[in-house]
């Protein structure tokens, strides 16, 4: 007989939030229900391989989540250094035989390339998969993974809805992953 103890949410086995996620699908849950009614080899077998699939793509996403963030603190802390190095104050001459400042250089002017976030990703396949998405997915994943701002955040700052930059932040991951997968296949 079971104990009211082993009813609560702390005694949950770690594994069912993933058997919950892959339950979610209809198509996972019906494949789960015959192979629960029928266990056959094949039923069993098909269960087996859709979960497979599942559980690589939640490796994948995870290991995108991970390595995004890397290269985003990566930049972050380069940057960072970068400007720490040596202080500058703006207004003085950039150097004896120039008479413009030093605030004058920091301006891009239209024959300057000016270098972004996505340059820190030493990856190539990687950084070719982000240069193809929608600038404002690019937007997105910049403002979530180099600043470190929640969906919510990132939704009051854009004056859209949580669920749209959560869809975007989701998609652009999805199709990065999907890029990836493309590319390591001969």
């Amino acid at each position: 007989m079971c104990s009211k103890k082993d009813q609560s949410p702390t005694n949950i086995h770690p594994n069912a939030a993933l058997m919950n996620g892959f339950l979610k699908e209809k198509e996972h849950l019906s494949i789960y229900q015959q192979a629960v009614r029928y266990p056959s080899a094949a039923n069993l077998n098909r269960l087996n391989s859709a979960f497979q699939r599942f559980y690589t793509e939640i490796q994948l996403t995870n290991y995108l989540t991970t390595t995004l963030s890397f290269y985003a603190s990566n930049y972050s802390k380069h940057a960072a250094r970068k400007r720490d190095r040596e202080l500058i104050i703006l207004d003085q001459p950039a150097n004896e035989e120039h008479d413009s400042s030093k605030k004058d250089m920091l301006i891009a002017r239209d024959d300057q390339q000016v270098y972004g976030w996505e340059q820190a990703i030493q990856d190539p396949a990687l950084f070719s998969a982000i240069q193809e998405l929608p600038d404002k997915q690019k937007q997105h994943l910049e403002l979530c993974f180099v600043h470190q701002l929640t969906h919510t955040e990132i939704a009051d700052k854009l004056d859209i809805s949580q669920q749209a930059v959560s869809k975007s932040i989701q998609s652009a991951l999805n199709k990065i992953r999907t890029a990836l997968s493309k590319g390591a296949l001969p």
